[in-house]
């Protein structure tokens, strides 16, 4: 009987590692190399994810989180990468496109 609850446990405290997006970053649209030639770089986005499930998911929203937070409306990707052992990463261009 102990042996359900405790794994009900373990799953509650997984999903609660996974990163929202925030309100502004559900905003931030990912653009193209061509897209970003029209927008001005507010800022370089480099977060690294180790822990947690769903680390490149988790990666990409925490960098448009970070990129929301600096006032961009747009986000290049730059590189990502996922490692099983050192978890996953991504870099990339917070921007400022329109008007």
């Amino acid at each position: 009987m102990l042996k359900p609850v405790l794994i009900c446990a373990a799953l509650a405290l997984l999903a609660g590692c996974a990163t929202p997006l925030t309100d502004a970053a559900q905003k931030v649209q990912i653009v193209t190399a061509a897209q970003k030639e029209k927008c001005q770089t507010i800022k370089l986005v480099t977060f690294n994810q180790r822990l947690g499930p769903d680390k490149p998911g988790n990666a990409m929203k925490s960098a448009l989180n970070e990129a929301a937070a600096a006032g961009a409306n747009a986000f290049y990707v730059v590189s990502t990468s996922s490692d099983w052992a050192e978890g996953a990463s991504v870099v990339g261009e917070a921007l400022r496109c329109g008007g």
